[in-house]
């Protein structure tokens, strides 16, 4: 308007310059003559008179359009704070004019006080000031908006900006912009209003404003500061409530955004929920694949049901468990599938709806195209891909393929792009996978120091490694990888107490045409008492273990299943050392074979948000008692008895992944797990071999002194819940609750709170699955490609322990006992705790 009134008083003034001389009752055509240009003396004058649409020996009707036009356009350049054209005389029918120009002050720099450096940089990138910028009434009211906006969305509502204008000196016609910022203090959300609202639940209109919350002295992850942008993602986001009941006419009549006091904001929200809207009928139109009958099946929509948009939407395009006509189209070859969805008739609150299909062509895959592998050799990537060339195009294909790429551990997950490339006139489809490489190899560097003495630890595991380019120079960069193969080394010891060393090696495609994953490994720990084995003094035990595993991928239920076949065989050497074992000198063997059913259907290895692993093993010696000739095992001795370690061992696990928000950050992870091992032979009974030890942070998983199995549970202290010399039947149960700070390839961070249960038991007379030791805790986890998974929980146990269990009558215990919940702090190494 300001812009409008100084054009309308120019164009005015330049009337008023022709008052004497012109009869504006009778307009007059002329030839103009000579231009000048006045106040313009850093501007091109023939451009100026360009833009005015004068040239000298034009025709021109004055008074007339052609110069109230001029003014216009030299004005809407934005150049110039006045402009005006005045006839300055006429000699025959010659019109000589002057066009009076006053330029706008160009900015020369401006500067900030009151901002921090790292504000500072940011506003820069958000105003887009530069020197040489013409100064306006906009670009002042722009540039302190800008800043304004900045700061309320950091929670700085009451932001006070003003911009001083300084003449430069140094440069004609120009200023400096200091640009004041005085921030306050920071403003938060004291309370939210509804009115009007009945059909909701006012706290589930608040859960849907996600970034829009009142200030709560609980809410720690959620700050409850005020941000425009995301007051108005949250408003749209929780309509959808009122849409989702039928209620499709609701709005918002008013909303404001008040100042309670200096510290709080009030927000209140006025509601017209309007009335109850219903489906009414569906038709399909343009469909020859599918019958109209079944695409109602698939659609789940009646006549009658409430109405509800967001479901619609994902009922045709695309739902989270398939069950959607566009999936069904394009799991089927028909990439290039439409459907619109049109409103045709909405009587009595009920409201029709025509489909309209262009099925399309079905499409053929004809290249898989593949980006971003520096590292890993490309047949590693196009094996695990579902999608193959002279296929049908499958959506569904393309979904599970991103799954297997995620499990390989070799790319960020977050960044995978596939992007199908439609072909039209051959009616074919090529599919662009461009993947980003992460580090996947571990190192383990550590040194501790503990009873006395100081121990160190060197390990490396290479998850990518490629022993055929071994051989090669050129591939030692700076080691030979690429082919997904895994390498992993420890030594760990502190001289000759302590000793232990393990390599293991795992190739994941057999042969190259199969997943079939062959795994070898080898192992050997001794401990003493600091002698040599061949000083009479010396006790100790020595272990030496090898293996072999395959591991086969099944298409029967699905091919999410797979099954594990493993030989593996240990060999114990014990001299003068009875502290662990039920013998004091002689050796035992343990060959053993085992087989692992599992389902494996988890999104993602690092933080997994859907999917479930479950696993059934079985494992098992000979039953050598049946033929081994000894009739009385208490008549021999327990190097006879132990000679040949005799067991069988059954285990069931299972985890489940349940995202809670649409967003699937939020996840619910309830996991269970029973473990069994029984004897051939009750005489000879269970084996000192392979039991399960429960309680505290079960840092290695299985213990290679004698094959135990170390399960946590959390709140509790390292093996206290379960017997000195372990036990045959566990049982433990958890609930856990995540959440994501980053998932950063380099640094996935997330938090945790749990809730765990697990004991073990002596026999099948005292099992008791209801029997359980309980915890309540929390934790944080850190992944770091180099060092793999690292966390620490802390949880309260509360249950006291039963008789047969380590920790009985402990200090810790008899404050349980007492009723009085005991701390535990753990450190966690690896995603699994225990294997159960």
């Amino acid at each position: 308007m300001k812009y409008l009134i100084v054009l309308i008083v120019s164009i005015f003034l330049a009337h008023e310059s022709f008052a004497q001389e012109l009869d504006y009752e009778n307009p007059k055509e002329y030839e103009i003559g000579p231009i000048r240009v006045n106040g313009a003396d850093n501007f091109d004058h023939q451009a100026i008179k360009l833009i005015a649409g004068f040239r000298q020996g034009d025709k021109i009707v004055i008074p007339g359009e052609e110069m109230t036009k001029a003014i216009r356009n030299l004005w809407e350049e934005g150049l110039f704070s006045n402009v005006e054209i005045k006839l300055v005389k006429v000699v025959g029918n010659i019109a000589y004019i002057s066009i009076n120009l006053t330029p706008r002050p160009k900015l020369s720099r401006f500067k900030f006080d009151g901002a921090s450096k790292k504000e500072a940089d940011k506003i820069r990138e958000q105003v887009k000031l530069f020197s040489g910028k013409n100064i306006t009434e906009s670009l002042i009211f722009n540039t302190r908006s800008k800043v304004v906006g900045f700061y309320r969305e950091k929670g700085y509502y009451n932001v006070d900006v003003n911009i001083e204008r300084v003449n430069d000196s140094l440069m004609n016609n120009s200023e400096i912009f200091i640009i004041h910022i005085d921030k306050k203090k920071k403003v938060k959300i004291g309370e939210i209003n509804f009115y009007g609202v009945e059909s909701v639940k006012e706290g589930k209109l608040r859960r849907k404003m996600k970034d829009t919350k009142e200030k709560a002295f609980w809410r720690f992850f959620k700050r409850s500061k005020f941000s425009e942008s995301a007051y108005k993602r949250d408003k749209e986001a929780m309509m959808m409530e009122f849409q989702a009941i039928g209620l499709r006419d609701a709005e918002i009549v008013r909303d404001s955004v008040y100042l309670i006091d200096e510290k709080n904001l009030g927000i209140d929200i006025i509601i017209d929920e309007g009335e109850e809207y219903y489906f009414g009928d569906i038709e399909w139109v343009g469909n020859a694949k599918y019958r109209s009958g079944y695409l109602d099946t698939v659609l789940g929509i009646d006549k009658g049901d409430l109405y509800n948009k967001e479901m619609l939407e994902m009922r045709l395009f695309q739902s989270m468990d398939g069950r959607d006509i566009t999936s069904l189209y394009m799991d089927r070859g028909h990439l290039f599938f439409q459907i619109t969805p049109v409103e045709t008739n909405v009587e009595n609150n009920y409201i029709d709806y025509e489909m309209r299909i262009i099925e399309g062509k079905e499409a053929r895959v004809k290249n898989i195209i593949i980006k971003g592998n520096q590292k890993t050799n490309e047949h590693v990537i196009r094996r695990e891909i579902r999608t193959k060339p002279g296929d049908l195009f499958n959506r569904n294909d393309i979904i599970r393929t991103q799954r297997e790429l995620a499990q390989l551990g070799y790319f960020d997950e977050q960044s995978f792009q596939i992007n199908p490339i439609p072909n039209p006139a051959d009616g074919t489809v090529d599919i662009e996978y461009i993947v980003q490489e992460k580090s996947s190899d571990q190192i383990e560097l550590s040194g501790g120091y503990g009873a006395g003495r100081l121990i160190g630890t060197l390990g490396l595991t290479f998850n990518n490694f490629s022993i055929q380019n071994m051989f090669k120079k050129s591939a030692w960069q700076p080691l030979p990888a690429g082919d997904g193969q895994t390498l992993s080394l420890r030594a760990q010891t502190n001289g000759r107490f302590y000793q232990s060393y393990n390599f293991s090696f795992t190739e994941p495609w057999l042969g190259g045409r199969k997943p079939n994953a062959f795994s070898v490994w080898m192992n050997h720990s001794q401990f003493g008492n600091n002698f040599r084995r061949n000083d009479p003094d010396y006790s100790g035990v020595s272990i030496t273990g090898v293996g072999v595993g395959l591991q086969r991928r099944k298409k029967i239920p699905d091919d999410f299943f797979s099954a594990y076949y493993e030989l593996s065989y240990n060999y114990y050497d014990v001299t003068r050392y009875g502290q662990v074992f039920d013998f004091d000198d002689g050796y035992s063997n343990n060959i053993a074979l085992k087989y692992v059913l599992s389902r494996n259907s988890i999104d993602a290895p690092i933080y997994p948000r859907s999917g479930s692993k479950i696993s059934f093993t079985a494992k098992a010696t000979l039953p050598y008692s049946y033929f081994d000739g000894v009739s009385d095992y208490d008549a021999v001795d327990e190097q006879i008895r132990n000679k040949y370690a005799e067991y069988y061992k059954l285990k069931f696990t299972g985890e489940w992944y349940l995202p809670l928000t649409p967003d699937k950050k939020l996840v619910l992870m309830p996991k269970v797990g029973f473990g069994f091992m029984g004897a051939y032979s009750a005489e000879k009974g269970i084996t000192p071999f392979e039991r399960y030890y429960l309680g505290g942070n079960a840092l290695t998983g299985v213990a290679r002194l004698d094959g135990r199995e170390l399960i946590s549970l959390r709140g509790y202290e390292e093996q206290e819940v379960s017997s000195n010399l372990g036990d045959p039947i566990i049982t433990r149960y958890t609930l856990e609750l995540r959440y994501p700070i980053s998932l950063n390839p380099s640094a996935t961070f997330f938090v945790l709170a749990f809730a765990e249960a697990g004991n073990t038991y002596t026999n099948f007379q005292t099992f008791n699955p209801f029997n359980v030791k309980r915890s309540l805790g929390g934790g944080v986890r850190v992944f770091l490609p180099m060092f793999g998974m690292l966390g620490f929980d802390y949880g309260w146990g509360f249950d006291p322990l039963d008789p047969h269990s380590k920790g009985f009558g402990s200090g810790n215990d008899a404050s349980r006992i007492g009723g009085t919940p005991v701390g535990a702090f753990q450190f966690i190494i690896g995603a699994n705790l225990g294997d159960l």
